[in-house]
């Protein structure tokens, strides 16, 4: 499973890593396929990494292009470790297979087409272990991610700033703000072993991996956002998931009756995959929920059931969404989620909006 030697030929290995304790291992999980086009830019810039300790560990999906074959030969100094027998998993479940590879610490992961900046992994690991001082240290689920610099097929700058173009918040923090929708890219993130742990298994019924991890860090941890555009994000035909501005643009553009069934179409589909993520979460960690992911849970409940909690719960939450489309969302959501059943002494509404106004400023 191991690809390449790491090193260059004649014997004068590079060193795969530092021995520095305080530069622990960093494993970058990579889920390719077909990628073989972009794959190159994109190990290139891991080469380039500042942090000295790293490894990629690859799960492929049944690539038909030589993009495994091409990991195989790799000779890079950063290790490359194929894992799994490269059948079908899906995304989801090919960023599992990566994921429960890896054998660092602390983990990032990547997308197959993305180009990194020299000092990614080393600012976000700088925040994640400030989220664990300021916890319970390791034990901590900690997540950081970095702002994302959207791209086209050529790197050429679409917009210096994903969340400068689409409703995703650089300040979604709490458990509320991600069950709408996910704000964070799987791509931009960095989370150490605890978060890891708390995620995995991914559970049937999820709809991303990068949301679920997002979802269990807000509750059992922190999440910490790295302001530097330190990820050119592509935009291109062969992205399985891309920045929502794009996707819904194109949408926009079509016209005429089969353009309208098939929106219908998508926002039904939309709308049942988080009903179903909302059930698996509640399911998973429901009786183990610290108090502010029950307080979000209920009112997340009552935003579905009423048009005042809706209105309630767009108020007080980063949805990812335009306040009115968050709105029909939750109603649209009413004959899909039962309530949570968590019976808390909810904070008055005053009391939330300022909460919010105070993250904002401190992440700010």
């Amino acid at each position: 499973m191991l690809a390449g030697n790491h090193g260059p030929p004649g014997g004068n290995r590079l060193p795969m890593f530092d021995d520095d304790p305080s530069k622990p291992l960093v494993s970058i999980a990579l889920a390719t396929y077909n990628g073989r086009t972009y794959l190159p830019e994109l190990l290139a810039s891991l080469e380039a990494q500042s942090w000295p300790h790293l490894e990629v560990v690859v799960s492929d999906d049944a690539s038909r292009d030589g993009t495994r074959e091409l990991l195989a030969s790799y000779t890079g100094r950063v290790p490359v470790r194929l894992v799994g027998d490269g059948t079908r998993a899906g995304i989801v479940g090919n960023f599992e297979r990566a994921l429960a590879g890896c054998r660092g610490d602390y983990i990032a992961l990547a997308d197959q087409d993305d180009v990194w900046a020299p000092e990614k992994v080393a600012d976000l690991m700088r925040e994640v272990r400030r989220a664990e001082s300021a916890g319970d240290g390791a034990a901590t689920p900690a997540l950081a991610f970095c702002d994302i610099e959207l791209v086209d097929s050529t790197l050429c700058r679409l917009s210096r700033s994903l969340f400068d173009i689409t409703a995703k918040s650089r300040c979604a923090t709490r458990l509320r703000d991600f069950l709408l929708s996910n704000h964070v890219p799987g791509c931009a993130m960095l989370v150490n072993r605890a978060a890891l742990e708390r995620a995995l298994p991914f559970p049937p019924g999820i709809v991303m991996h990068d949301w679920w991890l997002a979802m269990v860090v807000a509750s059992f941890g922190e999440i910490r956002h790295v302001a530097a555009p330190h990820l050119k994000y592509r935009q291109h035909d062969g992205n399985a998931v891309g920045a929502s501005a794009t996707n819904e643009r194109a949408v926009r553009d079509e016209c005429g009756a089969d353009a309208a069934r098939r929106r219908g179409a998508s926002r039904r589909r939309q709308i049942e995959a988080i009903a179903d993520q909302v059930r698996v979460f509640a399911r998973r960690f429901g009786a183990e929920l610290p108090v502010d992911a029950r307080h979000d849970m209920y009112a997340f409940s009552r935003g579905v059931a009423s048009w005042r909690g809706a209105l309630e719960f767009v108020m007080i939450s980063h949805t990812g969404e335009t306040f009115v489309r968050s709105v029909k969302m939750l109603r649209r959501l009413r004959a899909s989620v039962p309530s949570f059943g968590v019976e808390v002494r909810r904070p008055s509404l005053t009391r939330r909006l300022r909460q919010r106004r105070g993250e904002s400023r401190r992440l700010s």
